[in-house]
């Protein structure tokens, strides 16, 4: 997959510093969707000019991390909760009811673009201009995320869905 230039929405979801990296197999990551997305939600938004994917990701491991924590409330409302805080992701851009992953396979590279995830408000500022009620509440955001483009040869990596409120680290670990 070649290189690519970020568009202005995914630069603004990086804090300061945004670098480009070359993910190489076997690597594993995570992406949320909404739970009412299709299978195509899993590879992120199309581009009509190039046909590739362009989505976001987390690393499996931070994930996992997250989801060996000890729990409080329910399970998986736990797991939307600090993915929600720790990538910034705005609650009305979906509910996480899906988790997908990618494993990138032995001897496989795919071109990136990584940094810390920045604040966002809990509501979106789309979702407060066409709604008319403001929030100054938000998420810190200041995990690593992954911005991606996608190719058919790519999105046959992604595997799932899991259902979020289902997801534990096992699970995460073992799914193909």
């Amino acid at each position: 997959m070649p290189f690519f230039d970020l568009d202005e929405q995914e630069e603004r979801s990086f804090l300061s510093v945004v670098r480009h990296t070359v993910l190489e197999g076997k690597l594993r990551l995570v992406r949320f969707t909404d739970s009412t997305g299709t299978h195509e939600a899993a590879w992120g938004r199309k581009d009509p000019k190039s046909g590739l994917y362009s989505s976001y990701w987390m690393y499996a491991t931070e994930v996992e991390e997250l989801l060996d924590l000890p729990r409080s409330g329910p399970y998986g409302l736990r797991t939307i909760h600090e993915v929600s805080r720790r990538w910034a992701v705005c609650d009305d851009w979906g509910d996480l009811g899906r988790a997908w992953v990618m494993t990138i396979p032995p001897g496989k590279a795919l071109n990136a673009y990584f940094g810390f995830a920045k604040f966002q408000p809990k509501t979106s500022v789309r979702g407060q201009a066409e709604s008319g009620r403001r929030t100054e509440n938000s998420y810190p955001g200041g995990s690593i995320q992954l911005v991606t483009r996608l190719g058919p040869e790519e999105c046959k990596w992604v595997a799932g869905p899991l259902r979020t409120v289902d997801l534990s680290g096992r699970k995460l670990r073992n799914i193909r």
